[in-house]
């Protein structure tokens, strides 16, 4: 698949790039495998320690529930993340992003650094949720050095993938739908806000 590396918005939707919608289908079923794994796990974790384990062993068990609770709650709102992902795909054009992705070793953290579309000579860096065991960390931490794939505007969310559609991930700014905050106002070209709107993002007028 031959991808755009300039900024905008040119080009057919992500969604209608043969492959895409297969590939997100199997990341769904990816993430409800890996929910309904870690529950079966806590469930398994909980019998052992009311039914097998002696006195002893509740404390150090207690943190192997939390830990398993923890990987289940966050498979959960990954997959909660279907219909946004979703929506991206089918407003925004997949683009290629030469180092794309850095790592900070210090905090073992991967960030991406992806273009602005209305100024391309500046970057953005959308997040990703959770502490741990997240994806990119372990690959970044490799030394991933290939062109980043992803489609969305960096200043709101995006979809991330590694070349060939694999590792899908969801990434975004955490102001871009917390009604909390201040909708973003400047720098922003017309088609730039009907795009974000058309994915639910907040952009003031």
């Amino acid at each position: 698949m031959n991808l755009n590396t300039k900024g905008g918005f040119d080009g057919p939707v992500a969604w209608d790039r043969p492959g895409t919608a297969s590939a997100l289908s199997r990341w769904a079923a990816a993430q409800l495998a890996r929910f309904l794994g870690w529950v079966a796990l806590w469930w398994g974790a909980v019998f052992a320690t009311v039914g097998l384990l002696p006195v002893g062993a509740v404390v150090p068990m207690t943190v192997v529930l939390a830990v398993l609770m923890y990987n289940a709650v966050m498979s959960l709102i990954k997959l909660c993340r279907f219909g946004p992902m979703r929506r991206i795909l089918t407003v925004y054009p997949w683009r290629r992003q030469p180092g794309g992705v850095r790592y900070d070793a210090r905090g073992r953290k991967a960030s991406f650094l992806l273009p602005d579309p209305d100024r391309p000579e500046k970057t953005v860096s959308p997040k990703i949720s959770g502490f741990f065991f997240r994806p990119w960390d372990r690959i970044a931490r490799k030394g991933f050095d290939g062109d980043l794939w992803y489609a969305g505007d960096p200043r709101f969310a995006c979809v991330i993938a590694q070349p060939g559609l694999k590792t899908l991930t969801y990434a975004a700014q955490p102001t871009a739908f917390n009604p909390r905050t201040t909708p973003r106002r400047k720098g922003l070209s017309p088609e730039a806000r009907r795009r974000a709107r058309a994915i639910g993002a907040r952009v003031a007028d």
